[in-house]
Order: structure tokens, then C-alpha cells, then sequence
């Protein structure tokens, strides 16, 4: 019971998180802070969260409906997207260079999310009764609402890449509030659509149809997003002052479909792949980087401009 239900929590996660990661091709964020992020989501976020919860709740009859229902659709989305929201509000703060855009705050925040529904779901499947109960959990949350809390945190982390990207404190402050009031807001949605399935399924199938909707957007989104990438990478490319990589690793790295370099961690790789993966990351950092040139201004033009140096001194060695 003990085994299956850490594989039920643990190996569909795995495998979101690959995907997650998988998604993010052109200009990966540091491993150690990928890492950090779902760590913060899967450990001190759910712990905040549950103390938190347990403080709120104390006062209302969870036999009533009007209990659950104020317990699960009123306090558990705002309680639990504010400790999620934490982290990304960190990254904000004290590694605002490393987030490039929307897509880069999307990565952190599904990552947030994915280690959150992780824990969750190891607490939940624990709790499970028999063999049946347990099946359809795992099926119900690891399937069929799997990506609700990547989908929520995610939401909120658009919101902190836009913002990344903003000089205006007030349009910063803005971006931020209907981020979090839109990751909130469809936290409330399906939670109150669970509890009130007990009234009728028809609740839960709304939910369901609204949740596979909006990821679908989202999805649709990150292709966008994608396609930006690569034409600022394209662009910077076609600078005279672009590296001098050849035509066949342009192509390989510009590619809608990635090879193989892409789709794993550079220590994964054999050194021929790994020493490609090096160069398509340093250009793809060169190219945000002069983009940010572009608008930067003062002391941080010039760290840029150091930076950049910085990088195009190790891709020449990389090339050399």
C-alpha cells in the first residue's frame, strides 16, 4: 500500500517535471534553481499550507456542506496559492536577471506546483482505504487532475515573468495581483465544483471540462512563447557580430523538434552531445542578453555587456 502509493504520487510527477523541462528548450534556467523550486513546492510550501489550512478551518463544521465548502473553495485556494507563490515572488526579488519572460516564469511555477500536488497526493493515497479506493485516486488525481496545480502555479508565474520584465512599480504591482487573483480564482472553481459534486456530478464534469480548457489555452500559449524564443535567437544570429556556428548547428538548435542534445540534462549526455547542448545554451543566453542590451540602460547595460563578454569568451572555447 506504502510503495504504491509513493508511485502514485511519485512517477507521474517525474514525468511532468521532464515535460516541464523538456518544454523550456532554448535557454534553460540553472538546474539548482529548477531544483529549488519544486522542492519549495513538494516540502515547506505544503507545510505552510497544511498548518495554515488546520489554523482557518478549526472553527467550521466540516460535516456541513457550508463547512466544506468555505474550508475547500474559500480558504484552501488562497492559503495555498500564496505559499506557492512565495517562491516565485522570491525569484522576483533576488534573481529578477535570470527570468527572461513569461515562459520562464510559467517553468518555475509549474515546477512550484508539481511538487506540491506531489506531497499532497502521497498524503492523500496514504489515506486511501483499500486496493479500489486507492486505484481511483491515483487515477482522479495523478490523471484526470493532474495538472491542476501545475496549471494554477503556472498561472501566477506568467504573471511574475511579465512583471521580470517591467520598469513600472505600479503596472509590476498590477501584472502581479491578476496573476494571483487568476491562480486563486481557478483553485476556487474546481474546488468548489468537488464539493459540490455531492450534489450532483455535473459539478465535477463542469470542472473538468473548464480545467482541460484553460490548459489547452495555456498549452497553445507556451507554443507562442516558443516561437518567440526561437525568432529572437534567429534574429540575434543573423547579426555580423553573431557567433560563428555552422549552418547544420543552427538548423539543430532552431528546430521546432530538438534532437536529442534537448531532451536531457547535459550530464545525461555523451560528451559530443553535451558539448553541443553548451553552445546552444550560450547562444541562446547571448541573444536574450543582447535583447535586454537593447533596453538596458545604465549600471545594468553594463553588466550585460560584461556578461555577454563573458559568455561569447566561453562559447569560442566551446567552438574553438
Amino acid at each position: 500500500m506504502i510503495t504504491a502509493s509513493l508511485l502514485g504520487a511519485i512517477l507521474p510527477t517525474l514525468f511532468l517535471v521532464w515535460l516541464i523541462w523538456w518544454a523550456d528548450r532554448y535557454e534553460r534556467e540553472p538546474v539548482r534553481m529548477l531544483a529549488a523550486a519544486f522542492l519549495w513546492g513538494a516540502l515547506p510550501a505544503i507545510l505552510l499550507a497544511l498548518i495554515t489550512e488546520l489554523i482557518l478551518t478549526l472553527p467550521l463544521p466540516q460535516t456541513a456542506l457550508w463547512g466544506q465548502f468555505a474550508s475547500m473553495a474559500l480558504v484552501a485556494p488562497v492559503v495555498e496559492e500564496s505559499v506557492k507563490g512565495l517562491a516565485l515572488m522570491g525569484l522576483l526579488w533576488f534573481m529578477r536577471p535570470e527570468i527572461d519572460g513569461v515562459l520562464d516564469g510559467i517553468v518555475y511555477g509549474a515546477l512550484v506546483g508539481a511538487g506540491f500536488a506531489m506531497t499532497e497526493n502521497v498524503f492523500y493515497f496514504l489515506g486511501a482505504d483499500g486496493g479500489g479506493e486507492l486505484s481511483a485516486l491515483i487515477f482522479l488525481r495523478a490523471g484526470v487532475f493532474g495538472l491542476n496545480h501545475i496549471f494554477y502555479t503556472a498561472v501566477f508565474g506568467a504573471s511574475v515573468g511579465a512583471a521580470a520584465r517591467m520598469d513600472h512599480r505600479g503596472a509590476q504591482a498590477l501584472t502581479l495581483t491578476l496573476g494571483m487573483a487568476g491562480a486563486i480564482g481557478l483553485h476556487m472553481l474546481h474546488n468548489a465544483a468537488t464539493v459540490l459534486s455531492q450534489l450532483s456530478l455535473g459539478f465535477i464534469l463542469l470542472s473538468t471540462l473548464l480545467l482541460w480548457s484553460g490548459l489547452v489555452v495555456f498549452l497553445l500559449l507556451v507554443i507562442l512563447l516558443l516561437a518567440r524564443e526561437r525568432r529572437i535567437i534567429r534574429e540575434y544570429l543573423a547579426r555580423e557580430d553573431a557567433p560563428a556556428i555552422s549552418e547544420v548547428e543552427r538548423a539543430r538548435l532552431m528546430a521546432s523538434l530538438p534532437p536529442l542534445e534537448r531532451f536531457f540534462p547535459s550530464f545525461l549526455l555523451p560528451e559530443p552531445a553535451k558539448k553541443r547542448a553548451e553552445v546552444y545554451q550560450h547562444v541562446a543566453e547571448l541573444a536574450f542578453r543582447r535583447q535586454r542590451l537593447a533596453r538596458a540602460q545604465g549600471q545594468r547595460a553594463e553588466d550585460l555587456a560584461r556578461e555577454m563578454a563573458v559568455l561569447r569568451e566561453e562559447l569560442d572555447g566551446l567552438l574553438g
